[in-house]
């Protein structure tokens, strides 16, 4: 009876925990499993399951990472663990979280402010993106045969069973079917989507499977972690421009506070404002605010924005889950136009394209990186860097050197690459005449790059300058 006792108080105890895991590094993990230790945490923990958190890798350290997860105890399995010889590097596996807010659903909406707010439109007089830009979703579960969807995605697992609708709230943001008649628009329009699951391998696979961009629009927790920095580490130099939400106000315990993954390095974050460029979604009231802090990059739209989240349901929801898409879908357009764009040039073009919206939000000067997601700014930008590169030699081109050129090189050759551009759309800045903009030092200037610069002692050749949050391009010519 002693016994029964015991046993049913242990099956009580083993129900009463949510699933607990961590992830350890070990050079042997089968020695690991045969020493006395491990055998005895065992005994103090219950059934133990060990499985490889990054198969993806092709990082040798990370390769030597285990989850190690139980029903128990989270901080008895953390504080176990380290009496166990052969386990180092032992930190809190991430717990998955989507980062929508669902309270404010409405039930049908005309028009789309969002696109409008950040220059859809105008994008797309640059480039309706191409199917061969594939934009990962790293998210929980999906509506394949939504209308939004069907024939948008180059790969799906179809053994997925999570929840369906936030992922394709995300999804259609992104890239969902644009000019087909129904539904609604999408910013990345044209470019392709790759449907992943919601976790840190399935972000690896989707880069070294050729993704583009990679949106994730969840938390995995709200504390450092080294491994997730390794693999974001990996992704990013694999090619991969990371896109992730920054929280919800309400996560990790405050507007102020970082989130992850979007507080690590090599990750674009973005926070949420309205469609009065507002970070506050009620404006006046902070306690509506999504996430400000040091590590948001960019605000994009994110309250009350339109979304459709089943095959034949649209309608209004908040969060900023849904408003990194929309930049994820605008690196997707420039990628489109210039192919071999580095992460670190969509950084900068980002940033710099972004509009300052500190006047209207003076309280989160500092909270809300660069300013709001300007496509159309963007797109722009991109052309420029393209027309530059096409412009480099003046003497066989056909251009006209306007705009403060030097005139001893008019560029009246034949060949392709027109004399700065060659279209007189620039704008000129020489020694003689420093004023075609005004004083050029009362702007911020910035090279091909996106690296802030002294045009005093920078070399000949284009540079932007920003004015009232508008880029313009200027050309150097001593």
């Amino acid at each position: 009876m002693k016994t029964l006792f015991i046993t049913i108080s242990t099956l009580i105890t083993f129900n009463f925990f949510a699933q607990s895991s961590i992830w350890v590094s070990s050079e042997n993990m089968s020695s690991v499993q045969e020493s006395p230790e491990f055998i005895s945490t065992m005994g103090q923990l219950g059934d133990i399951i060990i499985t490889h958190p990054f198969t993806s890798s092709r990082n040798e350290d990370l390769l030597k990472v285990y989850e190690i997860s139980c029903e128990c105890n989270e901080i008895d399995l953390y504080s176990l663990m380290h009496k166990v010889p052969g386990l180092s590097g032992i930190e809190y596996a991430p717990k998955y979280e989507t980062l929508a807010d669902p309270n404010d659903y409405s039930v049908s909406f005309t028009g789309n402010w969002a696109l409008d707010l950040i220059g859809a439109k105008e994008a797309w007089d640059y480039t309706t993106g191409s199917p061969s830009v594939v934009l990962a979703i790293s998210d929980q579960n999906f509506y394949v045969n939504h209308e939004e969807l069907t024939n948008k995605y180059v790969y799906y697992d179809a053994s997925n069973t999570s929840t369906k609708t936030h992922g394709t709230a995300v999804a259609a943001i992104a890239a969902g079917s644009t000019n087909n008649s129904i539904g609604m628009s999408s910013i990345g329009y044209n470019s392709s989507l790759s449907l992943r699951r919601m976790n840190y391998n399935d972000a690896l696979n989707a880069s070294y499977a050729g993704a583009r961009v990679i949106n994730l629009s969840w938390t995995s927790g709200c504390s450092y972690n080294s491994y997730a920095q390794a693999v974001i580490d990996e992704i990013y130099n694999n090619g991969t421009f990371i896109v992730a939400a920054a929280g919800n106000g309400s996560t990790c315990g405050g507007a102020n506070n970082l989130v992850y993954p979007a507080a690590y390095n090599h990750v674009f974050s973005v926070t949420s404002i309205g469609a009065q460029d507002n970070i506050e979604k009620v404006i006046g009231n902070p306690n509506t605010r999504h996430q400000t802090n040091s590590s948001v990059d960019i605000c994009a739209p994110g309250h009350n924005v339109p979304l459709t989240a089943a095959p034949g349901w649209y309608l209004y929801s908040s969060g900023t889950s849904f408003a990194a898409p929309y930049v994820t879908g605008t690196v997707g357009l420039m990628v489109a136009l210039k192919p071999n764009l580095t992460n670190s040039q969509i950084d900068s073009i980002l940033r710099i394209s972004a509009v300052n919206i500190d006047s209207i939000n003076p309280s989160y000067i500092g909270k809300i990186g660069s300013g709001r997601l300007n496509s159309a700014e963007a797109l722009r930008m991109v052309q420029d860097m393209i027309d530059q590169e096409n412009s480099q030699d003046g003497n066989n081109g056909h251009g006209n050197d306007e705009d403060g050129v030097d005139s001893s090189n008019p560029g009246n050759g034949n060949g392709n690459n027109g004399n700065q551009g060659g279209n007189g759309n620039h704008y000129g800045w020489d020694k003689n005449d420093k004023n075609t903009l005004g004083e050029i030092s009362s702007y911020e200037v910035y090279d091909m790059t996106g690296r802030k610069t002294n045009l005093d002692y920078a070399p000949v050749g284009y540079y932007f300058i920003i004015e009232n949050g508008t880029s313009k391009r200027i050309y150097k010519n001593y």
